[in-house]
């Protein structure tokens, strides 16, 4: 069911229930209504006939001043006033059948709902000609019910307006919301579809509008995501370029030469009168040579001691050929030896970010000492590795990150870890990075 159809459905069980219970109370005040009102005018009119017809037993009247007493005690209302007959048969006395019939009458149920037992006399007049007159006075609530049913339903046509003006006036306000509602929904399809251009805007409901300004932010925090993850994609297809160029001069450069020179010193070998000795040893320093270059290519690609004696053991070869390239600047490594049983896949990361972390520090820090400690921590119950790396450089502004610190965060983010970069001016610089601390399987 829809929202609309929903604050519907629940108006009108509302107005329901409000017309059932104001309908009983309405039956119940008429009920106790017409009882007192009946009651009082019986007990009017038995005073009445009292004093009309307060003589001594031997007194008798005539017809003519009896009728004329009936008749002004007839008048009172919600009264009935009747003769017995000699044989024992009742008549009418001074029956007002056209105002009977002028009057509404209520329905039977009505009637029935709020009738209860009303009261009777009879009084036996003595006439003047010896013979008695007896007559019944009961009491008469019709026009009492009838004034009762045009009062209840005046309260009710009453309720029945006052609910139809509170359903539309709940109408106009809720389709005020609606037009917001899809707006939103609108804004949302946008943001699923990948447009993070248009912007949702104000409403006059405040939490509409702390809702757009959320689905807003969000729709500025996913562009910024998508340019940062474009941009980074294109700086690692740069990146990736580069290291094929440099692996290409490289391999042409070092791989090529020396090779063709060993070629040349194998066939320099097989003429008469060579110096052996002295092409074998130009032989084994162009070999060595090789092996230097190759390492340090096997290094940039993927360093092979991760696997063969673990992340702490090759976390100390990076330090030390980073100090080894530059001498001035201090390395102070901490690591823990849990670190050694790290997933490959976590390892990787972590030896890629103190990787980053250093190369940074010698372009950009001007720092003569750098701290990097990889441990074992528990954070909130859970098994984290923690890897930070700290220098006394220049430091700067973190307003803008570079692609190198998107690259390491995305690193993190993607493990389901936190990453955090702090750069004051003549402070130096501070990364800090949790990763959950996955354990390799035994058979690895």
């Amino acid at each position: 069911m829809s929202l609309r159809g929903l604050i519907n459905a629940r108006i009108v069980l509302s107005v329901v229930l409000i017309l059932i219970i104001g309908g009983l109370m309405a039956i119940w005040q008429a009920r106790q209504s017409v009882e007192k009102e009946i009651n009082s005018s019986f007990n009017l009119a038995l005073q009445m006939i009292d004093l009309s017809f307060s003589y001594p037993a031997n007194r008798m009247v005539s017809e003519q001043h009896w009728m004329r007493q009936l008749s002004t005690i007839q008048q009172t209302r919600h009264i009935h006033i009747s003769l017995v007959n000699d044989d024992g048969t009742e008549s009418e006395w001074l029956s007002d059948e056209t105002t009977e019939e002028q009057e509404e009458m209520p329905p039977a149920w009505f009637k029935m709902a709020v009738t209860t037992d009303y009261p009777s006399a009879s009084y036996d007049i003595r006439l003047m000609d010896g013979t008695t007159k007896t007559i019944l006075i009961r009491a008469d609530p019709i026009d009492e019910i009838a004034e009762a049913w045009s009062e209840s339903l005046a309260f009710f046509w009453s309720i029945v307006l006052m609910m139809t003006v509170i359903f539309i006036a709940i109408n106009i306000v809720f389709q005020s919301m609606l037009r917001s509602v899809h707006a939103i929904l609108a804004g949302l399809r946008r943001v699923e579809s990948g447009e993070y251009g248009k912007k949702l805007p104000n409403f006059k409901i405040s939490e509409f509008d702390a809702i757009a300004a959320e689905v807003n932010n969000l729709s500025e925090a996913l562009n910024t995501a998508r340019q940062n993850n474009q941009a980074l994609a294109r700086h690692t297809m740069h990146i990736q370029e580069n290291e094929r160029q440099t692996m290409s001069r490289e391999l042409h450069d070092e791989m090529g030469q020396s090779l063709t020179a060993v070629k040349a010193m194998a066939v320099a070998t097989k003429q008469p009168q060579a110096r052996i000795n002295e092409i074998a040893d130009s032989i084994i320093d162009i070999c060595n040579h090789l092996s230097v270059v190759v390492r340090s290519m096997m290094r940039t690609l993927h360093p092979l001691s991760l696997s063969d004696l673990g992340l702490a053991a090759t976390l100390t070869d990076l330090v030390t050929e980073w100090q080894r390239r530059h001498p001035s600047l201090e390395i102070d490594l901490n690591y823990d030896e849990a670190v050694d049983w790290l997933d490959e896949e976590v390892a990787i990361h972590v030896y890629r970010i103190v990787q980053e972390c250093l190369t940074n520090v010698v372009r950009h820090s001007e720092a003569g000492k750098a701290r990097v400690a990889v441990r074992r921590h528990i954070i909130k119950g859970q098994e984290q590795v923690l890897v930070r790396v700290e220098d006394d450089g220049v430091g700067g502004s973190t307003d803008g990150e570079g692609f190198g610190i998107l690259g390491m965060r995305e690193r993190v983010e993607s493990m389901g870890g936190q990453f955090a970069f702090e750069s004051n001016p003549g402070v130096g610089v501070r990364v800090r990075a949790w990763m959950p601390f996955i354990e390799r399987n035994n058979d690895e």
